[in-house]
């Protein structure tokens, strides 16, 4: 009887994490069914998503394929309000690396394909705000 109520406990604690892991913190289950759906609706199963640091917001980024090479893949992802249930913004970006910056601005950092002085890595940088829906710093050089 004692080993079975241990087994019942070590089940519902293991089911229970996988549970906790599964939702991403204070997301929803049912908020979590939305903002993926969109995605799958528009990008199909290949799909990556980062919340924000306080979860109101997720990037759901459609993953390119890797069997296919290009050099100048195009990243297109949509900003999904997970409290509003909305599309907040969505684009398409050459050669781009989308991550948060901070809470409401997206940090976009673009690779050229074509670079003719060795000093120059060909990367640069912009700061992207999601409540003005505007670029809030110009087109900053960064080194490696």
């Amino acid at each position: 009887m004692k080993t079975l109520i241990v087994n019942l406990v070590l089940i519902m604690l293991l089911f229970g994490c996988a549970t906790k892991n599964k939702l991403n913190g204070n997301v929803s289950e049912s908020d979590q069914v939305t903002y993926q759906q969109v995605a799958k609706d528009k990008f199909g199963e290949e799909v990556e998503f980062k919340f924000n640091s306080n979860k109101n917001y997720v990037i759901c980024e459609k993953v390119n394929s890797k069997s296919q090479p290009n050099p100048n893949q195009i990243k297109e992802f949509f900003v999904y309000d997970i409290i509003n249930g909305v599309t907040i913004y969505e684009d398409k970006v050459a050669n781009a690396k989308i991550e948060w910056y901070n809470e409401t601005q997206l940090l976009i950092t673009k690779q050229r394909g074509y670079i003719t002085n060795e000093e120059d890595t060909g990367r640069w940088t912009y700061i992207f705000d999601l409540i003005t829906k505007k670029k809030i710093t110009e087109t900053v050089k960064t080194k490696k």
